[in-house]
């Protein structure tokens, strides 16, 4: 039998892309087991469903595997030029071409402490957390579903591309 090229493209009909999706996470996940049973290694993997549900595999669990890749000061993500190419990716080159109305607001106090906090690579948010009073905690959570939604939306918006 002869295997054809078939080729990749987004899934019209809803419910086969979600049996899709479905069958390739389980598949994943269990190429993850294997390897990480036969060859003794740790690894996490996190997927999102178009409905916006996030599913995990971790060996020991995604919690060990993700903290111990933060606290590696050799890992990609904590590395100063992988930062400073994903802020250029995110908020422009700064090159001085954007437009007024395109820039962004000043950051209030509460997002330069998180921001300060995400770049000092503390895995522990309650460090953060600890001192802030009951307004800024509601502050806090009405800002981390804002920026939950506008990921959702993002990965919903690439995902139909």
């Amino acid at each position: 039998m002869v295997r054809r090229r078939v080729e990749i493209k987004p899934i019209e009909d809803k419910s086969k892309r979600h049996t899709t999706f479905t069958k390739r996470r389980c598949g994943l996940f269990k190429k993850a087991q294997d390897l990480c049973g036969l060859c003794g290694g740790e690894a996490a993997i996190i997927t999102f469903s178009k409905a916006g549900n996030v599913f995990g595999f971790g060996h020991p669990s995604v919690d060990h595997v993700v903290s111990r890749y933060l606290a590696d000061p050799n890992s990609t993500l904590a590395t100063e030029d992988e930062d400073n190419r994903v802020e250029e990716l995110l908020h422009g080159s700064g090159g001085g071409t954007e437009k007024e109305e395109d820039k962004a607001p000043p950051l209030t106090d509460m997002e330069t402490r998180i921001g300060e906090a995400l770049a000092t690579r503390r895995p522990a948010w309650d460090v953060m957390v600890r001192n802030l009073a009951l307004s800024e905690l509601d502050e806090l959570e009405a800002a981390v579903r804002e920026i939950k939604s506008t990921v959702a939306a993002r990965a919903a918006e690439t995902a139909g591309i």
